[in-house]
């Protein structure tokens, strides 16, 4: 299966993300302060604009920044577009079983970062796990995640389609299965599951909070179509005429959920913040 992204593309939308990521960096009291960090990780940089002119301001005392993304392609377009000499750009699959380079490479960090990352990894345990693998003893991290919403609900519904089954990849094979739930999970349950989690990745939770209903903004319809449409994977054997089909009636149902105004177009999630540190803090 192929899903295609375009970094170009994600650039233009992805301030839509900014907001709540900021109201995290705030609300957010770490225990060691950025003056005595010797380096962060931030997983999931994407185009890295939000590293470059946010997030390495706000950790400005701090001496490195590790910024990595699983797509070659956001990678090289945050090298192109994003530098900094105290940021060092890199490949990495946070949900990969085996990161034994990257940790012989860069070595522990005092604080990892992940915003609107997590819910596009199908193994989030795999992923807590290398983050407290990746934690200094006193090391901390802060997540930004999605629960379920209208995208992964009109995926799923498509994908059991007798006419898309064979040009639509499945999302059970792509995202966590904290979503494989066929009813929606309460707050309290979605909290409870992700405190099982960072407990099971031999952490502890500092704070836990869920954001309900929170409105993803978007100037447009076009935008909500340019975040989402990208991860959906189609399958090899699908004609372009398949794939151009499914997309338009994903499209349709996409906007159909959402919320729209003159100058807006945005659609409800809920949002998880996560405080957690390493189970091993002296």
């Amino acid at each position: 299966m192929t899903a295609k992204f375009s970094p170009e593309r994600y650039a233009r939308v992805n301030d839509t993300s900014r907001p709540m990521n900021k109201e995290a960096l705030t609300m957010t009291r770490f225990r060691k302060p950025s003056s005595e960090c010797q380096q962060m990780l931030d997983i999931g940089c994407g185009t890295g604009n939000f590293t470059r002119n946010v997030l390495l301001p706000w950790s400005k005392q701090c001496r490195k920044m590790v910024a990595v993304d699983a797509l070659p392609g956001m990678i090289e377009y945050a090298k192109a577009n994003h530098p900094h000499p105290d940021i060092s750009y890199e490949i990495l699959d946070a949900g990969s079983r085996d990161i034994s380079n990257f940790l012989k490479k860069h070595g522990k960090f005092d604080r990892v970062y992940c915003f609107y990352c997590l819910h596009w990894i199908k193994d989030q345990e795999v992923a807590l796990a290398n983050a407290r693998k990746l934690l200094k003893d006193d090391g901390e991290c802060l997540f930004l995640f999605l629960s379920q919403f209208i995208f992964y609900d009109v995926w799923q519904e498509m994908s059991s389609m007798e006419r898309w089954r064979d040009i639509i990849g499945d999302p059970l094979e792509i995202i966590p299965k904290f979503w494989n739930r066929e009813l929606k999970p309460s707050l309290k349950d979605v909290e409870t599951s992700v405190k099982e989690m960072v407990a099971d990745a031999g952490m502890d939770t500092i704070s836990c909070t869920v954001y309900s209903a929170t409105p993803c903004v978007f100037n447009n319809e076009q935008g909500v179509l340019d975040l989402l449409l990208p991860f959906v994977p189609t399958k090899e054997s699908a004609s372009e005429e398949e794939k151009e089909n499914m997309l338009k009636e994903m499209s349709t149902r996409l906007i159909d959920g959402c919320t729209r105004t003159p100058d807006s177009c945005f659609f409800p999630m809920d949002i998880v913040i996560l405080h957690a540190h390493n189970k091993f803090k002296v």
